[in-house]
C-alpha cells in the first residue's frame, strides 16, 4: 500500500547559523511499520547561504508535488 503527502520545504537554522531544510506536512500523513515519527530533513553544502537556502526550498517547493511511501513486506 502506498500513501502520499503534500508537504512544504522551509529553512531552518544551526545554532552556529548554517542553514538547513526540513519539510513539513500540508495535508495528509506518510505512515508505516518502521517508519518513525520526528522532523525530516536535509543538510546543505557548507557554505549555503540563507538566500540560497529559501532559493532551493522555493525550487522543491514548486517541482516537487508529493512524496509518497510504499510499505515492503519483509522477505
Amino acid at each position: 500500500m502506498t500513501t502520499r503527502a503534500r508537504f512544504r520545504f522551509v529553512v531552518k537554522g544551526y545554532p552556529d547559523g548554517s542553514p538547513w531544510i526540513t519539510f513539513e506536512p500540508q495535508d495528509g500523513q506518510l505512515h508505516g511499520e518502521g517508519l518513525p515519527s520526528g522532523i525530516f530533513g536535509f543538510d546543505l553544502r557548507k557554505g549555503t547561504t540563507g538566500k540560497q537556502a529559501e532559493e532551493i526550498a522555493n525550487f522543491l517547493d514548486e517541482n516537487i508535488s508529493q512524496f509518497t511511501f510504499t510499505a515492503m513486506p519483509l522477505a
